[in-house]
């Protein structure tokens, strides 16, 4: 019961996240507009192309008239869970949907844990202010932006280690 008790509010944030989201996960829908399009797919394409291929994506003369892989931090090459794209042969489209949702409930479960652990609220407000991050604009307004949206979902992880760290050195 205890432990039923502690995970209800995670899967609440979870069901609540794919309740918001369905269309985008449930069906072959992808972002087709702004940055996402324009920009993201092509350069995880490229990305993944060449570490599919054994190689360090340095360079790629398929995008605009040249563009640096490894140079660019918005690909996310050095980011690991960015890396899962190419062993499960992904397409662009895909890997970011996958992205998406998981970075949207990282975040939200690391809004969850701040609010209970470090600011003592009770689960309610702290499912709560889970909520207001992720749906409410902080979160999601960032999802055209993929590297943006991947660094904010740590920022209540990094948080909460710091306030722990300085209650515990």
């Amino acid at each position: 019961m205890k432990f039923l008790a502690r995970i209800a509010p995670l899967l609440a944030l979870s069901l609540l996240v794919i309740l918001c989201f369905h269309q985008f996960i449930f069906t072959a829908n992808i972002l087709a507009r702004g940055d996402t399009f324009a920009y993201f797919y092509p350069y995880w394409h490229a990305r993944d192309a060449a570490l599919a291929a054994g190689r360090l994506p340095l360079w790629t003369p398929d995008l605009f008239m040249g563009a640096p892989l490894l140079g660019n931090s918005q690909p996310g090459t050095f980011y690991p869970p960015n890396w899962l794209s190419v062993p499960l042969r992904l397409t662009p489209p895909d890997a970011i949907r996958i992205s998406i949702l998981v970075h949207m409930l990282w975040g939200a479960f690391g809004m969850y844990a701040l609010a209970r652990r470090a600011v003592r609220l009770e689960p309610m407000p702290a499912l709560t202010g889970a909520l207001i991050f992720a749906l409410g604009g902080a979160l999601s307004a960032r999802i055209e932006q993929i590297n943006q949206l991947q660094g904010l979902a740590w920022l209540p992880w990094i948080v909460l280690l710091f306030l722990l760290t300085l209650r515990h050195p």
